[in-house]
């Protein structure tokens, strides 16, 4: 299998259509395998992976973002936020698969579009360009055949969540389908199955068929039920005749209740209730703004004068501020002229020194706004605060208040004029008394009509079963003529093929787990960089559990691995399944070394994603293929794509060419150069 060509519409950041080569390509005579998409966090990486399983297996998919949410919804969730109403997502996939000998392109197509609460999803499947409707409605069985579900798992893969085939405990059963479906091994015991399925049916053909009695009896019961149909039906429309007069007489109730104002009168109790809630919202608001009024408030008439008055506190602080400083400079300067003095300075230098600090203290000027407030701090905060915020809040309150108070008058004045206009309990009793009777009346034979639809829906379902069964009988009774001689002929070789089948499936899952052994044992070796930690991997041919070897032939705890050990353990499993399978399959790997030291990471570049597979797809941020890993990986890789994400647009805009891809003018170099 190689993939062609992904292309994504309004799916997740990515906004409109983005098409994306996949191919792998030949460069200087050598396979380029590697397809490299490079980004931040957040930048549409997984968006990649999630895409292609999306495609290809719609519910089953395992996608990083859905988490427990109902596939509908995470569907929904997947358009792009600036997708216009109505115009839905897409995911395309062109992969081409070689089976029998022959290469066929197929091209999928899943689009699904979301209106209200409901998401409509489609699937279109063309093979070699033709559109193939059987293809298209059986793809999720056509898929399976394809790439099944559980091998996909493991060649596509987040490379931080693949530790789980590190522990011992949840490894098992998920290998066991893979190996089996890669090695072949599947189609034995699917063999053994269908084998045992025959041989079922066979036996059944043995069996005798109930007798004729048996069938005339339940012909006979089959009668009953019909005939007890007809009696409910007879029934039925005895009923409809009445249903009909009260319904009329029900209607000419309802137009007279209407025309004396029943809706209002119906309405009267919510309407009082209302008139309260508006009553009491009123007198709140009016009590809030006494309070108000009560405050600060009217300080907003004199804004002016507070604002003046605002500034004299800070100009008198400001003055005595200065005072207190120029009373704390002229005991510095006494104290330094007395200093002076004692040591005998001349008296020259003695007066040159008083007139600089003279200057000085002139210089810094004196208070001289006249204090005529003389606010504490705490009164000048409280000013400040009036006059900066504090008025305009109680100003945009007031207003709110204000306007609630206007809508509760304009609404409690039309509450106050439809209870007016409610009519009164005595002219309205013998209307509603007439309409509450017909009501009954309707009410009951509903009911009555209810029962017998009820009883007839279950003697139509007795009636269908019993048709059924009998059906079954009659069909039995007449196979009873074709068990022969080759019935018991075919049953024997069927458990001769299953024995064989069994025989075969165990001899060959033991050769060929061996050799899977070898593989995952070279893989794990060639990347890890203890040589000596591990000497052999095993897989147990019946449990597919696996156990690490040393040196001296004792079993090794994957607990001993670290971190990193366990990814790259991971990694050679899925290396060493690739290797020995018969199905050729693209490895598309994300977060490639997250948890990697840094000699782990030079084994995966320049061991692993050269030779992984036939086609690499590679999702790494630049922490992780930095520079110099991509300069290494430059001659293998057959296109590169760098996915910036724009805050403004809050899209993804990939280009070809990767983080230090570029020449010296800013423009992104072909790969392939």
């Amino acid at each position: 299998m190689i993939l062609q060509q992904l292309t994504l519409r309004n799916f997740g950041v990515y906004g409109g259509e983005q098409v994306f080569d996949l191919a792998p390509a030949r460069k200087r005579n050598r396979t380029a395998p590697i397809i490299l998409f490079g980004g931040i966090n957040g930048g549409g990486k997984t968006t990649i992976l999630d895409a292609i399983q999306l495609v290809l297996y719609g519910n089953r998919a395992r996608c990083s973002k859905r988490g427990d949410r109902p596939y509908d919804e995470f569907l929904s969730a997947s358009i792009h936020h600036g997708t216009l109403p109505g115009e839905g997502a897409a995911i395309e996939l062109s992969f081409s698969f070689t089976a029998e000998g022959q290469e066929h392109l197929y091209d999928v197509t899943r689009l699904w579009s979301s209106s209200g609460n409901r998401t409509q999803e489609r699937v279109v499947v063309a093979k070699d360009g033709e559109p193939d409707g059987w293809l298209s409605d059986n793809w999720h069985q056509v898929v399976e055949e394809l790439i099944p579900f559980g091998v996909a798992q493991l060649c596509f893969f987040d490379a931080e969540k693949i530790r789980f085939l590190a522990e011992d405990e949840t490894s098992s059963e998920a290998l066991g389908v893979a190996i089996k479906s890669l090695l072949g091994l599947d189609l034995a015991e699917r063999l053994i199955a269908d084998a045992g399925f025959l041989e079922g049916r066979l036996a059944k053909r043995s069996r005798k068929s109930p007798d004729l009695t048996e069938a005339e009896r339940l012909e006979a019961e089959l009668a009953a039920k019909q005939a007890d149909i007809e009696v409910l039906h007879q029934e039925r429309a005895s009923i409809e005749n009445t249903r009909q007069a009260a319904a009329r007489r029900l209607q000419s109730a309802e137009e007279q209740f209407a025309k004396v104002g029943g809706k209002l009168w119906t309405e009267r109790e919510e309407r009082q209730r209302r008139r309260g809630e508006l009553d009491f919202q009123i007198r709140d608001c009016e009590e809030r703004l006494v309070e108000l009024s009560a405050g600060d408030l009217p300080l907003a008439l004199v804004s002016d004068l507070l604002q003046d008055a605002c500034r004299q506190a800070q100009a008198e602080h400001a003055s005595r501020e200065t005072e207190i400083v120029a009373r704390l400079l002229g005991s510095r300067d006494e104290m330094i002229l007395e200093v002076l003095r004692e040591e005998k300075v001349k008296g020259a230098t003695i007066k040159l020194v008083a007139s600089l600090l003279e200057a000085d203290r002139a210089k810094r000027g004196g208070g001289d706004a006249k204090s005529r407030l003389m606010l504490s701090e705490g009164g000048r905060d409280l000013l400040e605060h009036l006059t900066t915020r504090g008025l305009t809040e109680r100003l945009e309150t007031a207003t709110k208040l204000l306007t609630e108070l206007d809508t509760g008058r304009r609404a409690l004045e039309q509450v106050q004029r439809s209870l007016a206009a409610t009519p009164d309990e005595e002219s309205i009793r013998g209307v509603a008394a007439e309409l509450k009777d017909a009501a009954g009346e309707m009410a009951g034979l509903k009911q009555q009509v209810d029962r017998l639809e009820k009883q007839l829906a279950g003697l139509r379902s007795e009636h269908g079963e019993i048709e059924t069964v009998l059906r079954r009988l009659r069909r039995k009774v007449v196979d009873e003529e074709i068990r022969t001689e080759e019935d018991g002929r075919v049953a024997g070789l069927l458990q001769r093929t299953q024995e064989t089948m069994r025989q075969f499936l165990r001899l060959s899952t033991s050769r060929k787990i061996d050799r899977l052994s070898e593989f995952v044992t070279d893989s794990f070796r060639f990347l890890l960089r203890k040589k000596t930690l591990v000497r052999r991997v095993l897989i147990d041919p019946e449990t597919f559990a696996i156990t690490l070897v040393d040196d001296d032939g004792r079993r090794v705890s994957k607990d001993r691995l670290s971190e990193g050990e366990k990814q790259i353990f991971a990694i050679s499993v899925l290396w060493g399944l690739s290797r020995a399978s018969a199905r050729p399959l693209p490895a598309i790997i994300d977060t490639p070394m997250a948890r990697l030291d840094v000699e782990h990471r030079n084994h995966l570049v320049e061991r692993y994603f050269p030779n992984a597979s036939h086609q690499v797809v590679i999702l790494s941020t630049d922490t992780e293929i930095e520079r110099t890993y991509f300069d290494q990986l430059r001659p293998f890789v057959a296109h590169a794509y760098l996915l910036n994400y724009d805050e403004a647009t809050k899209a993804t805009v990939p280009t070809e060419g990767y983080f230090w891809d570029k020449d010296p003018t800013g423009q992104v170099q072909e790969v392939s150069a």
